[in-house]
């Protein structure tokens, strides 16, 4: 081989590494975003339900609830704590009544995220 082949080679192999080392920094801080915007931040709370929608996002519908404090939350399914049940949740609460939920998940206006409600218990009045 030629000095000239030799040094394109390298050129060729240090490019496909970098792009290698990029694509993997871009997983890694994607994973860690969606750890943050999902699953994080666990908080109990009491909240009166004041409205109940569905949003509709790339053909996909969202459902949404927003408490008498004017919080909203969505309720999704997140796929590794193995929570499947979103419908069931979004249609057991009822507006006026007053619930015990656990979130998970930031509000984030950047993103249009929300706390994710993960489970809700009735409190008797």
């Amino acid at each position: 081989m030629k000095e000239s082949q030799i040094k394109c080679f390298i050129e060729d192999y240090f490019e496909i590494i970098l792009k290698v080392i990029f694509i993997l920094v871009m997983l890694i801080f994607g994973s860690i975003t969606t750890y943050i915007t999902a699953y994080s931040n666990v908080k109990e709370v009491t909240v009166e339900i004041k409205d109940k929608y569905i949003k509709k996002y790339d053909d996909k519908d969202i459902y949404m609830v927003v408490d008498t404090n004017n919080n909203t939350y969505q309720i999704t399914d997140l796929i590794f704590i193995f929570k499947f049940n979103s419908t069931d949740i979004y249609n057991s609460l009822e507006t006026g009544k007053k619930y015990q939920i656990i979130t998970s998940g930031i509000r984030s206006r950047v993103l249009s995220k929300y706390p994710n409600i993960n489970s809700a218990e009735l409190i008797d009045k």
